[in-house]
């Protein structure tokens, strides 16, 4: 008998308490001898944080014990806030006391302990969001730590002599991290990389693809496709399409922004003015399907 993640989770939404692993194979009627499988199930569930095993050992769903599944956004103060994965739920703010070692964009689970404040402790993290940070070498008492350039990763990261790769203090280096941080010791990690400081526009962006581990090629499909495009604009107006070419238009994306594809214009009129708001039709350049 083949058990699916959706039937499991069925008979714990259904049950009106946590449910033990024999009342849980009791609900769905399989015998002991299938209670491998189930056991296999739960494990892959509890790992997703789609269900919580409580202080007795009993399975139950996150939400009935007032727990949150999301993202975590950190702040370099300490703090931070989960972003919760249930559409249209407000974020839960985590105090510096109550993070648990997650780094920003950590995939966690976390308990609502102050309704009021929408105050909430992160139990677990579930998924790792960052594997290498990019940072200053700096020098401590015996060792070194690397202080990240992102603002949302809250702790520096602690090199031991040995593993600094003769990167000297001060340097701009890559780090990879081997542990992750507890309530009670920082992150550790290992110099991979000595990098060179930015000394314009285009090693800045270099720097940005080492900083967000991007990668540095596109797929050999983009490259062709951004080959067969021209670059140029028809001179000739799209047929249904009114030509505002003549007005003075500016982008509204900030510098920071993934895209340019939102813009302005004014136009002085007798008794005030025109306010145009553009948007690009991304899809008249970029076909479907290419």
């Amino acid at each position: 008998m083949k058990i699916e993640n959706k039937e499991l989770l069925s008979v714990l939404k259904e049950s009106k308490k946590p449910l033990g692993f024999h009342e849980i194979l009791s609900r769905l009627g399989v015998t002991k001898k299938e209670s491998r499988k189930i056991k296999k199930v739960l494990k892959e569930l509890l790992r997703n944080g789609e269900v919580i095993l409580n202080r007795r050992g009993r399975y139950c769903l996150p939400e009935e014990i007032r727990l949150i599944k999301g993202v975590y956004e950190a702040h370099r103060e300490g703090y931070g806030f989960l972003i919760p994965e249930t559409p249209g739920e407000r974020d839960l703010f985590i105090p510096p006391r109550a993070t648990a070692g997650a780094m920003g964009g950590d995939l966690v689970i976390a308990r609502l302990e102050n309704e009021r404040k929408r105050e909430g402790r992160i139990l677990r993290v579930l998924e790792r969001a960052q594997t290498r940070v990019v940072g200053t070498l700096e020098p401590s008492e015996n060792a070194y730590f690397v202080r990240p350039k992102r603002k949302d990763i809250p702790f520096d990261i602690y090199i031991a002599p040995r593993d600094r790769l003769k990167a000297r203090p001060g340097s701009l280096v890559k780090a990879e991290i081997t542990s992750y941080p507890t309530d009670t010791r920082p992150p550790a990690g290992r110099v991979v990389k000595i990098l060179k400081r930015p000394e314009n526009p285009r090693e800045d962006l270099e720097l940005i693809l080492e900083e967000y581990n991007l990668p540095k090629r596109f797929h050999q499909d983009v490259s062709r496709e951004s080959r067969a495009l021209s670059g140029e604009v028809d001179a000739e107006k799209p047929a249904g399409r009114k030509d505002l070419r003549k007005l003075k238009t500016v982008t509204i994306d900030g510098e920071t922004a993934k895209d340019f594809d939102d813009a302005v214009s004014i136009k002085q009129r007798r008794f005030g003015y025109t306010l145009y708001v553009h948007i690009a039709d991304v899809s008249h350049f970029v076909k479907e399907g290419s």
